[in-house]
């Protein structure tokens, strides 16, 4: 009925034009009608395709998949400015070694911005981890950028390493494996920025993104990486720090490689300059609270695999400041904060921490035995500590 009205309407409005102009209105009327009865079936058609659309998304791919297209993303076997990235369909095959990359920064251009945090994941084919990495980068200008997001401060970083001190670190887990990142191309002209600012010339690097990846292989509204996480039910801790990104990715990479098994690779492994290792580290523990586990297990877990060898001046300085606080026979979260303010301070890691506490609860248990025996207020102490350090 409406569709006749409109019919109506519009060819007694061409009847009265033609009216007016002298012609015969039956003209008027014959072609206001034509002409809404065409823009009629026009709407119709369009429409029709629309609730096709609507109705069936996967019957096109694109409906639901957004484009990343253009110099920010990375692209099926394209070149960045450091990387060169994985293709489904063409390229070399590769050692299924890797090595998850993420940079905290204090901007988001290399251009006006520096790294001030990088972690590095080492992971095998079958999904083991092999090694943890992370430390602070002094950026050399004392920027750090937006604290609020990152929790990085210029106080935290006026006693990091600088990037050109750590590029031999950095390189050394580099080597012989795929990069990959969320969003490469972030990490990419990054560290092709601090790697030409050291003087250090590389070859291209064979990188994986899983931003791409994950396109290849799930529909999504969207390929942001906690999309992609919740996806697969992982729950990101400690965002926006570089330890707590690489972690989240490592539990996803497995499961977005068995969907696509065929991945290959525009360039192969090239030797790498040979730059010296020095062996420095700055940690930190960010968000730290007690939990279920307590004070010292959450420390210990927020902190990578490995850190810095310790030397005699850490050991004493750490235990020192570990009699204490233990001096009551429990940590609380003040007391927590500043053993983890030295041990990020000594770039200490896990295994680090988890010495020192052993060596600690030795020395409680050599005093004790001074005697020949251990009392019941020496045995408390004791027991006491080996739950605070959760051992």
């Amino acid at each position: 009925m409406d569709t006749l009205v409109v019919i109506f309407i519009f060819g007694c409005v061409g009847a009265l034009w033609m009216k007016r102009k002298g012609r015969f209105p039956i003209l008027g009327l014959i072609l206001g009608g034509s002409l809404n009865i065409f823009g009629l079936l026009a709407i119709y058609f369009i429409k029709d395709r629309s609730s096709i659309a609507a109705i069936s998304p996967l019957m096109d791919s694109n409906v639901l998949k957004p484009s990343y297209s253009g110099s920010r993303f990375a692209q099926d076997s394209g070149k960045g400015a450091l990387f060169s990235y994985a293709s489904s369909s063409k390229g070399n095959v590769l050692p299924q070694d890797y090595a998850i990359v993420d940079l905290e920064t204090s901007g988001l251009e290399p251009s006006g911005a520096r790294v001030i945090e990088i972690a590095i994941l080492l992971m095998n084919a079958e999904g083991v981890i092999l090694e943890e990495y992370a430390t602070l980068i002094n950026p050399g200008n004392g920027e750090v950028g937006p604290t609020f997001i990152h929790h990085i401060t210029e106080e935290a970083v006026s006693t990091a390493p600088t990037f050109k001190e750590v590029a031999g670190d950095i390189l050394q887990r580099l080597d012989n494996r795929i990069i990959v990142a969320h969003h490469a191309a972030f990490e990419d002209k990054f560290l092709a920025s601090e790697f030409r600012r050291a003087g250090i010339k590389l070859p291209p690097l064979p990188a994986l993104d899983t931003l791409w990846l994950a396109r290849q292989v799930v529909e999504l509204p969207n390929y942001k990486m906690q999309t992609v996480l919740q996806k697969y039910g992982v729950a990101e801790i400690d965002l926006h720090t570089a330890l707590g990104d690489v972690r989240a990715l490592a539990s996803i990479l497995p499961k977005l490689l068995t969907l696509l098994p065929s991945i290959l690779y525009p360039v192969t492994h090239s030797a790498f300059p040979a730059i010296p290792i020095s062996g420095r580290q700055k940690t930190r523990v960010t968000n730290l609270k007690k939990g279920e586990k307590g004070w010292i297990s959450s420390l210990l877990e927020k902190l990578p695999e490995n850190g810095s060898e310790i030397t005699s001046e850490i050991e004493t300085d750490y235990l020192e400041l570990l009699t204490k606080v233990l001096g009551d026979g429990k940590i609380v979260g003040e007391e927590a904060k500043a053993l983890s303010k030295l041990a990020g301070e000594a770039g200490l890691g896990r295994n680090q921490l988890m010495q020192l506490h052993e060596a600690f609860i030795k020395q409680i248990r050599v005093q004790a035995e001074i005697d020949g025996n251990i009392d019941p207020v020496e045995m408390k102490s004791l027991e006491n500590a080996i739950k605070a350090l959760s051992l």
